[in-house]
């Protein structure tokens, strides 16, 4: 009697699908959430278990060639690395749940906020494309449209609500520093990242 699962998948699939899953424990323990924030607790938990149950049901029915892992997997490292990295960042700094139309106390410019604006929905963003290139089919591309579309509204969402708050003037010139999702680059792009 066989395992009913093939074993290579299993073993390349259940942690990419538990990647995923982190981003949302470790994200709700790093921002803050509020009693009325229902709904966006809502929309992370739609996003990332979209991605870990759509990584199980696909993982285990298709085929994962060597490469797709490589490349998969390759991805879903720097979605982590970015990811804690801007997590710690942030850490106690009062950063809110997306779409929550609150600020932080102050602009944060350490670690990856040096260079972008995002680097958390960032992050999201690439463990996603992780899963599309580990698993493509024109469900993972669905499901990373969709959570593509999620982040960056929330990043927009985000953008709209620091014009709007005391922060709007030094936020303004913060922008003109940095990208939204990637660094800016360039001699002129270096020279507007650094602080003055």
């Amino acid at each position: 009697m066989g395992f009913p699962i093939p074993l290579w998948p299993s073993a390349f699939v259940f942690p990419l699908a538990l990647c995923l899953y982190y981003f949302l424990l470790a994200g709700g323990r790093t921002l803050k959430i509020e009693d009325g924030d229902d709904l966006q607790v809502a929309f992370a938990q739609v996003s990332f278990l979209s991605g870990l149950f759509g990584t199980i049901w696909l993982g285990i029915r298709m085929p994962v060639p060597i490469a797709n892992a490589a490349g998969g997997a390759t991805l879903m490292v720097c979605a982590l690395l970015l990811f804690e990295w801007a997590r710690h960042s942030v850490r106690d700094r009062g950063f809110r749940i997306a779409w929550s139309g609150e600020v932080p106390e102050g602009l944060c410019e350490q670690g990856p906020y040096r260079f972008v604006r995002h680097p958390l929905y960032a992050s999201y963003i690439v463990a996603f494309a992780a899963q599309l290139v580990a698993l493509p089919s024109w469900w993972t591309l669905a499901i990373f449209a969709f959570n593509a579309g999620l982040f960056i509204h929330a990043a927009f969402d985000d953008e709209r609500s620091m014009a709007r708050s005391e922060l709007a003037a030094d936020y303004a010139a913060y922008r003109m520093r940095t990208g939204m999702f990637l660094p800016r680059l360039g001699k002129r792009a270096r020279a507007r990242a650094r602080p003055d």
